[in-house]
């Protein structure tokens, strides 16, 4: 059994299941594909999309992360790791991996 890894914007209180972005949970299973976790991650934290030749099709959630305080966290974490929130800290959390799903498939057509 490996370990089970979501995202969390600590800032927003918002958090990404990648089950919702059809990914599997363990760590490498989120990498390496256009609909992946770290696609949708590297979207979210974008500071300047839309300036440029590469940048991707306008989309409300690209660069909604930029400058927030984010956290890749497994379910084996303790409070010994440096970015460490709780349980009782994320659950009131929202789950944005409907949007975000929406958001990749949106930036991803036609490439």
């Amino acid at each position: 059994m490996g370990q089970y890894h979501k995202v969390y914007n600590i800032d927003k209180q918002e958090y990404i299941n990648p089950h919702g972005l059809n990914n599997g949970l363990k760590l490498l299973e989120q990498v390496g594909h256009d609909l992946s976790t770290s696609t949708a991650l590297f979207l979210l934290l974008a500071n300047s999309n839309g300036r440029g030749g590469g940048d991707v099709r306008d989309h409300d959630l690209v660069g909604a992360w930029a400058g927030d305080k984010v956290v890749v966290q497994g379910d084996y974490a303790t409070e010994l790791d440096k970015g460490f929130v709780s349980d009782r800290e994320i659950e009131g959390y929202k789950d944005i991996s409907n949007d975000v799903f929406n958001m990749l498939r949106s930036t991803m057509e036609g490439i």
